[in-house]
C-alpha cells in the first residue's frame, strides 16, 4: 500500500480518523473533549486494526501500544505514558450519563489494550500507597473505613456541628454520592457512619463525625475487637426477630453477628449438622432446651387457665367445671409457680399436680366419670376401626403368613368380647 504523507487529502477514512485523533492530541490537552470521542470511537470500531502499519507495510498494528508511538498519519506519534496521562482528564460533558458510560467504556478498553502490552498507569507510588491503606486496614480493622465514611459523608439530615468552619461543610458530600463513587450502597455507607457515632456516644472515639472533614488528621482508634459492638452488617439485625437473638447471643457470650448470619443461612446451618457430629450434638441440646422451654411455658399457661377460669380440659378432651375447693387449690399452686417460673422441676411438679386435681374432680362426680370413659372408649375405637379399614382386603392375601392369622385372629377374639360384653348388659 502507497500513502502520501504530506498532505491529508489522499488518506484513507481510517487514516483521516487517526489524523484528526492525533490533531486533537496536540490541540486540546488542557480540555481534551476532541480527543476522548475520537479515541472513544477508534476504540469501538476497531480502526487502529484497520490501517496498514506503515509505508509499505500492509500488515496492520500488532498492538495498541505500537499504534499509540507510531508516526503519523499511520499512528498518533504519541508517547504511552501521554495517553495515560490524557485518560485521567474528564470529558467537559462527562456530568451526561451517556457520555460518561461512553467515557468509561473507551478507558477500560484502552487500559486493557496496554496492559496486553505490559504497559499500565499503575505507579510505584500508587502501589505503595495501596499497600499503606491496607496495612492501616489490616491494623484497624473495619474502624478505618468508618473513620473515613464519618470524615467524608454527611447525611441529608446531619447538621453542621457548633463552630465547624463552612468549607469543611461543603466539601462533605452524601451517602449516596460516596456509594456511587466506591461502588456500593448508600445503606451500608450509612451503618458505617451509624457505627462511628454510636462509638462517639459510647466515648471509645473522641471526636463525632460532625468534627472530622475530608483529609482529617488520622485519630486514635479503638481495639478491632471492639467493632462489632458497634457496627453489624445484618439488615436483619433491627427486626423483631434479630433483636430477639442479638439478645440470645449475649447472654450467651457470643457475637451477635454471629448468631445472625446462622438464622439467615438455614441451609449452611443443615449442612454443618448434618456433616459434623459435634454441630449435630450441639443443635439436639439447642432444641431439647427449645423443648424443654416450650413445655415449661405451656405447663404455667395450662396452671394459669384453670385458675382463673375455674374450667380443665380433661385426658378425653372434656372441658369441665371445677369445683370451688379444687379451684383456690389450683390457684395457691399458681402463686407458687408463678415465683419459680425459672424452676423448670417445680414447674413440671405443680403441673402434674394440678392435673391430679383434675382427675379427683372427674372421679368424684359419677356423671363425669361415666362421659370421661364413654368419651375414651370411642376415640379408641374410632382410632381402631379408622385403622382396620386402611387394610384393602384384596391386598392381604397376597402376603398373609402365620404371624399375620395370629395378629388377626387375636383382634376378631377381642372383638367378639367386647360384643359379648354389651350384648349381656341389655
Amino acid at each position: 500500500m502507497s500513502v502520501r504523507i504530506e498532505s491529508n487529502s489522499q488518506l484513507t477514512p481510517e487514516q483521516e480518523r487517526v489524523y484528526r485523533l492525533r490533531n486533537a492530541a496536540e490541540r486540546d490537552g488542557g480540555t481534551p473533549g476532541g480527543f476522548l470521542e475520537l479515541l472513544a470511537a477508534v476504540v469501538a470500531d476497531d480502526t487502529w486494526r484497520q490501517i496498514p502499519s506503515g509505508i509499505n507495510a500492509p500488515a496492520p498494528f500488532s498492538s495498541f501500544a505500537e499504534f499509540i508511538e507510531a508516526k503519523p498519519p499511520f499512528g498518533l506519534g504519541q508517547r504511552v505514558q501521554d495517553v495515560h496521562v490524557l485518560l485521567q482528564m474528564r470529558h467537559p460533558h462527562e456530568s451526561v450519563a451517556e457520555i460518561r458510560s461512553k467515557m468509561d467504556a473507551m478507558r477500560t478498553e484502552v487500559r486493557r489494550l496496554l496492559a496486553e502490552d505490559g504497559i499500565t498507569d499503575y505507579s510505584e507510588q500508587q502501589r505503595d500507597r495501596d499497600i499503606q491503606a491496607w496495612s492501616a486496614l489490616d491494623k484497624a480493622g473495619s474502624w478505618w473505613l468508618a473513620f473515613f465514611v464519618a470524615c467524608q459523608v454527611r447525611p441529608a439530615n446531619a447538621g453542621a456541628a457548633p463552630g465547624t468552619p463552612r468549607k469543611e461543610v461543603t466539601s462533605k458530600i452524601s451517602a449516596s454520592e460516596f456509594a456511587r463513587r466506591a461502588g456500593t450502597s448508600p445503606e451500608r455507607v450509612l451503618r458505617y457512619y451509624k457505627a462511628w457515632e454510636s462509638a462517639h456516644a459510647a466515648r471509645a472515639v473522641a471526636f463525632s463525625a460532625d468534627q472530622l472533614y475530608p483529609g482529617h488528621e488520622p485519630v486514635e482508634l479503638p481495639p478491632a475487637d471492639d467493632w462489632s459492638l458497634y457496627y453489624t452488617s445484618r439488615r436483619s439485625a433491627s427486626t423483631d426477630r434479630g433483636v430477639l437473638i442479638r439478645a440470645a447471643a449475649e447472654a450467651e457470650g457470643i457475637r451477635p453477628t454471629k448468631a445472625l448470619e446462622v438464622a439467615e443461612n438455614p441451609t449452611a446451618l443443615r449442612a454443618a449438622i448434618m456433616a459434623d457430629p459435634k454441630t449435630a450434638q450441639a443443635a439436639r441440646a439447642a432444641l431439647k432446651a427449645l423443648t424443654s422451654e416450650a413445655r415449661r411455658e405451656e405447663h404455667i399457661a395450662y396452671v394459669r387457665q384453670v385458675a382463673e377460669e375455674g374450667k380443665a380440659q380433661t385426658p378425653s378432651g372434656q372441658l369441665v367445671e371445677l369445683p370451688e375447693q379444687i379451684r383456690a387449690e389450683v390457684t395457691e399452686r399458681l402463686t407458687s409457680v408463678t415465683e419459680h417460673s425459672d424452676d423448670l422441676e417445680v414447674v413440671t411438679s405443680t403441673y402434674e399436680a394440678v392435673q391430679e386435681l383434675v382427675t379427683k374432680a372427674v372421679e368424684a362426680d359419677p356423671q363425669l366419670l361415666a362421659r370421661e370413659r364413654r368419651t375414651r372408649f370411642q376415640s379408641a375405637l374410632k382410632a381402631t376401626r379408622k385403622n382396620i379399614a386402611a387394610i384393602d382386603p384384596t391386598d392381604l392375601p397376597t402376603v398373609v403368613d402365620d404371624d399375620l392369622r395370629e395378629e388377626i385372629t387375636a383382634l376378631q377374639e377381642l372383638i367378639n368380647a367386647l360384643v359379648a360384653s354389651i350384648s349381656n348388659r341389655r
